[in-house]
């Protein structure tokens, strides 16, 4: 099976950074202003990398968020790539929810099922990029929403589908090495190693990598040649 290279801009990142990651991936997730999108657009439609929308809660604390202000989170964010991507003539490729986003779908049910809904009345076909595992993936699954499960490179689960927080000692693998051979014990065996050392049997289409940190590109690299000597 196929395993797809997908790959978080966040509209943060220096040219430089993000043609590195487009150069790498198969798929690529983008947020930020529309002025910065259109770039990464035009280079993203020229290499033939399909373009979705990374959800992205900008208030990190604000764990309170409805499941009307999630779906009028998603509905304003997904139409300004939308917007860009008209231009560029092309059309929305998928959904991913990162960060904060991501976690507070896969711990409240009123809200996966909230994310789910407005993908089916709205946004019927797009698939959406869910933690393999976790509780936006088992809602989407059961609804026959498309989906793409994925696992993360770089990042270090506490349990199955339930990453170690941003900010805690080990949240992040800052080695290409040690990051790469995460990816590539999976692609062998089936299993991730957790952080406690357990290992978790794991079926997912896709890996993510972020452009993030100085060594994103680096590990993208690396995790496409394990894909694809898979």
């Amino acid at each position: 099976m196929k395993v797809l290279l997908n790959g978080d801009l966040c509209g943060s990142e220096d040219a430089g950074a993000a043609s590195a990651l487009l150069a790498v991936v198969d798929l690529v997730n983008v947020a930020g202003d529309e002025t910065a999108l259109r770039g990464v657009a035009a280079e993203a439609v020229s290499r033939g990398v399909p373009i979705g929308v990374l959800l992205v809660l900008r208030d990190v604390e604000a764990k309170d968020v409805s499941p009307r202000g999630l779906t009028e989170l998603m509905a304003g964010q997904i139409a300004a790539v939308e917007r860009v991507l008209a231009e560029s003539g092309t059309r929305l490729g998928h959904v991913k929810l990162r960060g904060a986003l991501r976690l507070l779908c896969d711990e409240r049910s009123d809200l996966a099922e909230a994310c789910v809904d407005w993908m089916e009345l709205e946004r019927e076909g797009v698939p959406l990029i869910v933690g393999a595992g976790g509780l936006l993936h088992a809602v989407a699954e059961a609804r026959g929403v498309p989906l793409l499960r994925e696992i993360l490179a770089g990042r270090v689960y506490a349990d199955e589908a339930r990453l170690v927080p941003h900010g805690q000692p080990g949240a992040v693998i800052d080695d290409p090495a040690e990051a790469t051979r995460c990816i590539e014990e999976w692609r062998n065996t089936g299993y991730l190693t957790l952080a406690d050392g357990r290992r978790w049997l794991v079926e997912a289409e896709t890996v993510g990598v972020s452009a993030d940190s100085p060594q994103s590109a680096e590990i993208a690299r690396a995790v496409r040649e394990v894909l694809e000597r898979g």
